[in-house]
């Protein structure tokens, strides 16, 4: 449609390609982000990383330690967009204020890592884990919308159980 735009209006001609490359740029920050967000779980012993059960108080405090030993190697690496380092850093944080490393609630969570939020829970909620059964995507986007103005960005989970939603609904 773009680009039939383009072949009857000569001002548009480029300026659909031109802001796919931009929109594809913010979307490569978010994705090393994506790529780097559990990191930190390198320095996680395998005993606490790999327990089937529930996590204790002691190793779950150091489980939650892989968001800071993610950032400063993320950091270390000197060439990754701050969207990146963001999604690293503030994935585990939680629109009421309840999640860790920060306890930063609301918009002091950054924007990145309030969409990938999203997108890591919805993966861990419909992934098999050695610790319970992967959720149906339908009971999964339920969820997150339960946690809207909880867990997460009330918009922001509008905007994802929409995209995800309409994806699952075309995939089928």
């Amino acid at each position: 449609m773009g680009l039939a735009l383009e072949v009857r209006d000569g001002e548009t001609k480029g300026h659909t390609d031109r802001v796919t490359a931009l929109a594809l740029r913010l979307a490569r920050a978010l994705r090393w982000g994506a790529y780097l967000h559990d990191i930190g779980k390198i320095a996680i012993p395998d005993t606490v990383l790999l327990k089937p059960g529930s996590l204790d108080a002691y190793e779950w405090a150091v489980m939650r330690s892989h968001v800071l030993e993610g950032l400063r190697f993320a950091q270390t690496l000197g060439f990754l967009p701050q969207a990146a380092l963001e999604v690293v850093a503030d994935h585990h944080e939680r629109w009421d204020g309840q999640g860790y490393p920060a306890d930063k609630a609301g918009h002091e969570i950054s924007l990145a890592g309030r969409l990938f939020a999203l997108c890591d829970v919805y993966n861990a909620l419909t992934s098999e884990r050695p610790y319970k059964a992967a959720w149906s995507p339908r009971a999964a986007l339920a969820e997150i919308e339960a946690q809207a103005g909880r867990h997460f960005d009330p918009e922001l989970t509008q905007l994802f159980v929409q995209v995800i939603g309409v994806h699952q609904a075309l995939s089928h």
